[in-house]
C-alpha cells in the first residue's frame, strides 16, 4: 500500500493541518492512504519504505513552539537524500547560501543540500494574524503546456534567496507563480537534494476561494465553462486544481478529477447458492425474517443491534430501492470518503458513520440470484458457478454448508468486518453451522490491523468470512467429529492455536493465486506471505523488489464460558487495481506503462491474465481455505502439515535481522515458526556483536510482537508487542 504521511505534531498550525487533511483526502483517495503522524513515529517507527511523500503543513515559528524535537531535521533530511519526497504546504522557503548559514537558528527546521551548501528553511505566515487579509491574487502554474490559473485569497509567504544563486541549485523548478501588483513572485518551488526532492507550496489552502467553481480565472484560458449532466458527479472543485497539479508534478498518479464522491452505503443483498436454497432460508429464519407475507410495502423487518439497525426488505421492494439509489448516486468509479480532520487515525473504520447505522438488507428468494444489471461490479451467478467447481476440485464436503455459499453482498458498504464484529446480537443469532461471507465492491471505512485503515480502490477484493461457533473445547456443544464413528474424538481448536488461523488463511490466499483460476503457477510463485498477516508480490526481474498487495485481519468473539468463539477473517487483496497500486493483474502484464519495473510476460501467460476476475479469485481462495480448515479443525489446530508449505511461500527464509528488543541489540536469523503458539523463531547469528553488521536499515511495514528466549538458544517473538520491519531487517519494541 502506498502511503502519504502528513506531520501532525503540535508545532503545526492547526488550521493548516485541518485544511491540508480535507483537501488531500479529496484529491488523493482512494489511490493513496493519508496517515497523520507525530514526532514519535518519525523518530522511532519504521516509516520511510512505505512512505511515498511526507507532507509538512505550515509550522509555527520556533519562538512559539520551541522548534521541532531533536532529531527530526536529521531524519527527514536522510529520507530526502535517500530518494524520498517532502512537500511543505502553506509554506515558502528561505534559500540560504553556504556563506550565510551562520545566522540560522539551531532549532529551525531546514533542508540542507550538501553538494551545493545551500539550505532551505520553511517559512510560514504568523499562525494568529491580527486581521483577515481579504486581498486576492492570481496563481498560475508553470512548466506545463496548458496553463492553469486560480484565485487565492489572503497573504502568502514569500520566497527569498540569501547569498545563493538559483541557477546553481540542483534541479530547481518553479511550479507556480503568484501575480502581485509589483510583478510575479514564486508561489511553488521544487528542488533536488541528494536523490530526493523537497517542494514548497506557498498559497494557504484554507484561503483558496470557496466560490470559484464557475470563476473563469480558475480554468485554463482555453477551457469552456463546465456543463452539468444529469446524475453525474459534481465537478472537481476548481479551487483544488492547482494543488492537484502540484501533486501530479511530484509524480503522484491521481484519481480522475471528474469522479465524484460516494459517501453513502447501498442496500446489501443476502442470498445463497442456488444449489442450496435452504441456507438463506435458515439464516433468515434465525433472524426472524422468514415470513414476509402480508407485510405492507415500506414496512421492513427490523433487527436492532449494538452498531447497526438492520432493515430487511422483500426482494421486489428492496431491489427497486437499490436501483433508485444507484440512479441518484454520483457516477464515480470509486468511493472517496475523507475523514474528518479531527478524527484520529485509530478511529478510522472503528464505527459506522451516523448516516450508515441503518443497513437495508434485500432478501433474495431461495434458489434465485440477482441479475448482473443489479450487481454490475460482481457477477454473483458466475461466482457461485466457479465456487461449485473449485469446491469439487478441492474435495470439499458436499453435505456441509460451504465457505462462500451464503453471502451478504453490497456494491458500496461501510466495512465488511465491522458488520460482524460490532454487532454481537447478529452473531449470536446466526445459525451455528452456516459460514457467511460479507463482500463489498467498495468500502467506505475499511479496516486494517490495529489503527490502520484499508482504502478501497477499484479492483480490490475485500471480504470477511464468518466462521460461527468454532469449538475451543471438547465440552463445547458445537464440537463435532469429522466422521460418523464414535471412536474419533470431537474436533475443536484450543485457544492457543487460534493464532494459526491467520497463517492458514494467508497460505490459502497465496496458494489460490497459483491456480489457473487466478494467475497460474508460474506467475503465482511471485505472490508471497509476509509474516504475520500480509500478502506481498515480487516484481521486476528478481526478488529484490517487493510490494504489498493484501492483508488479513482476524477477530475472535468469545462466547460466555469460553468454549467457542465466532471467528471473523477479513481480507483485502488488490486483484485488478491499476497504477499507482500494484495488483495481481500487474504481476505479469507488460503493457501497463508505470513507474514500477514490469516483468516480461511470456505469451503463454497472457490467456491466464485475461481470465483473472474478482469472482474467480474469491472462489479460489474460499475453496482452498475450506479444505484446509476441515483438516485443521479435525486435527485440533495442528499447523505442522502446512508448516513446510508456509515457509516455502513466505519472504523470510534464512533472513538476517537486527533485533533491538534485547539489550544489547543483536543480529538474529529467522528460522521458522513455533508450533505451540505460532511465534516467530529466531536464532542468534554467530560472529555478530551487538549492533555489528547491521549497516544502515531503511524502515518498512508495521507488525507487532514480544520476545522471549528459551532454553535452546532460540529467541521467539509473538505478533502483538514488537514492530516487525522484516522488509528491511529490523525488529524493534513497539512504541520505542
Amino acid at each position: 500500500m502506498v502511503n502519504i504521511l502528513i506531520y501532525s505534531g503540535p508545532e503545526v498550525v492547526a488550521s493548516a493541518l485541518k485544511s491540508s487533511l480535507n483537501h488531500l483526502a479529496r484529491i488523493l483517495l482512494p489511490n493513496y492512504t493519508i496517515q497523520p503522524v507525530g514526532s514519535a513515529v518519525l523518530l522511532t517507527q519504521p516509516w520511510t519504505a512505505n512512505c511515498n511523500i511526507l507532507i509538512v503543513p505550515a509550522l509555527r515559528p520556533p519562538s512559539e513552539n520551541g522548534g521541532l524535537p531533536p532529531g527530526i531535521t536529521e531524519i527527514v533530511n536522510d529520507f530526502v537524500e535517500a530518494g524520498g519526497e517532502v512537500l511543505c504546504l502553506n509554506t515558502a522557503a528561505r534559500v540560504i547560501g553556504g556563506s550565510q548559514r551562520l545566522g540560522l537558528g539551531v532549532k529551525e527546521f531546514a533542508f540542507i543540500d550538501r553538494t551545493t551548501g545551500t539550505t532551505l528553511v520553511p517559512v510560514s505566515l504568523p499562525s494568529t494574524p491580527s486581521q483577515r487579509d481579504e486581498t486576492t491574487r492570481r496563481v498560475r502554474s508553470e512548466g506545463m503546456v496548458e496553463v492553469l490559473e486560480g484565485i487565492v485569497e489572503g497573504s502568502i509567504p514569500q520566497f527569498s534567496f540569501e547569498g545563493s544563486d538559483p541557477s546553481k541549485m540542483n534541479r530547481l523548478e518553479v511550479l507556480a507563480q503568484a501575480m502581485e501588483q509589483d510583478g510575479e513572485h514564486i508561489a511553488a518551488l521544487r528542488c533536488q537534494i541528494g536523490s530526493g526532492f523537497v517542494s514548497f507550496w506557498a498559497p494557504g489552502l484554507e484561503n483558496l476561494a470557496e466560490n470559484d467553481d464557475q470563476h473563469p480565472a480558475n480554468r485554463s484560458p482555453t477551457s469552456s465553462p463546465p456543463a452539468s449532466k444529469p446524475n453525474s458527479a459534481p465537478p472537481f472543485p476548481s479551487r483544488l486544481l492547482l494543488l492537484r497539479y502540484c501533486l501530479e508534478r511530484l509524480g503522484l498518479k491521481l484519481p480522475h478529477p471528474t469522479a465524484g464522491p460516494i459517501s453513502r452505503a447501498l442496500p446489501q443483498i443476502i442470498l445463497s447458492t442456488p444449489d442450496k436454497p435452504g441456507l438463506v432460508e435458515a439464516v433468515m429464519g434465525s433472524l426472524g425474517m422468514n415470513n414476509f407475507s402480508g407485510r405492507p410495502t415500506g414496512m421492513p423487518g427490523v433487527f436492532e443491534d449494538a452498531e447497526n439497525t438492520f432493515q430487511f426488505y422483500s426482494y421486489e421492494e428492496g431491489i427497486t430501492m437499490l436501483r433508485n439509489m444507484r440512479i441518484e448516486m454520483p457516477t464515480a468509479t470509486y468511493p472517496i470518503t475523507p475523514s474528518s480532520p479531527s478524527d484520529s487515525p485509530s478511529s478510522t473504520g472503528s464505527s459506522e458513520s451516523n448516516n450508515d447505522t441503518v443497513k437495508p438488507i434485500i432478501m433474495c428468494p431461495p434458489g434465485m440470484v440477482p441479475a448482473l444489471d443489479d450487481t454490475p461490479l460482481f457477477d454473483l451467478q458466475r461466482y457461485f458457478d466457479l465456487l461449485r467447481i473449485v469446491r469439487s476440485k478441492e474435495g470439499c464436503r458436499r453435505d456441509l454448508p460451504g465457505f462462500g455459499e451464503t453471502m451478504i453482498y453490497g456494491q458500496v458498504v461501510s466495512s465488511t468486518q465491522t458488520m460482524f464484529d460490532k454487532n454481537p446480537r447478529l452473531l449470536s443469532s446466526l445459525p451455528p453451522t452456516i459460514p457467511v461471507v460479507s463482500l463489498g465492491s467498495h468500502q467506505l471505512s475499511g479496516r486494517g490491523r490495529g489503527a490502520n485503515a484499508w482504502i478501497s480502490p477499484q479492483g480490490c477484493l475485500q471480504f470477511s468470512l464468518l466462521l460461527p461457533k468454532v469449538p475451543l473445547s471438547p465440552h463445547s456443544p458445537y464440537a463435532h467429529s469429522s466422521s460418523s464413528s464414535s471412536l474419533i474424538p470431537p474436533a475443536y481448536i484450543p485457544p492457543a492455536k487460534l493464532v494459526f488461523i491467520q497463517y492458514l488463511f494467508a497460505l490459502a490466499v497465496v496458494d489460490a493465486c497459483r491456480t489457473d483460476a487466478v494467475i497460474g503457477a508460474e506467475l503465482g510463485q511471485k505472490v508471497r506471505i509476509k509474516w504475520p498477516n500480509d500478502i506481498y508480490v515480487y516484481y521486476g526481474g528478481g526478488k529484490a523488489e517487493k510490494v504489498k498487495i493484501g492483508g488479513i485481519l482476524v477477530s475472535s468473539m468469545f462466547a460466555p464460558g469460553g468454549k467457542e468463539a465466532d471467528i471473523i477473517i477479513g481480507c483485502g487483496l488488490d486483484v485488478l487495481c491499476r497504477h499507482p497500486l500494484f495488483s495481481l493483474l500487474r504481476v505479469g502484464a507488460p503493457t501497463l506503462s508505470t513507474t514500477y519495473k514490469d516483468p516480461i510476460c511470456a505469451a503463454s501467460m497472457e490467456p491466464i491474465l485475461s481470465q483473472l476476475t474478482m469472482e474467480g479469485t474469491l472462489a479460489a481462495i474460499l475453496g482452498k481455505f475450506e479444505k484446509m480448515w476441515q483438516s485443521f479443525l479435525a486435527s485440533g489446530g495442528d499447523f505442522e502439515p502446512w508448516l513446510g508449505m508456509y515457509q516455502d511461500r513466505w519472504l523470510h527464509g534464512d533472513q538476517l535481522v537486527k533485533l533491538t528488543t534485547v539489550n544489547p541489540p543483536m543480529m538474529v536469523r529467522i528460522c521458522g515458526i513455533t508450533l505451540d503458539h505460532g511465534l516467530l523463531r529466531t536464532l542468534p547469528e554467530p560472529g555478530y556483536g551487538a549492533g555489528a553488521g547491521a549497516g544502515r536499515y531503511e524502515y518498512g511495514a508495521y507488525g507487532y510482537g514480544n520476545n522471549r528466549a528459551n532454553g535452546g538458544g532460540f529467541i521467539d517473538l509473538q505478533p502483538d508487542g514488537n514492530s516487525f520491519d522484516l522488509m528491511a531487517g529490523l525488529i524493534k519494541v513497539k512504541g520505542s
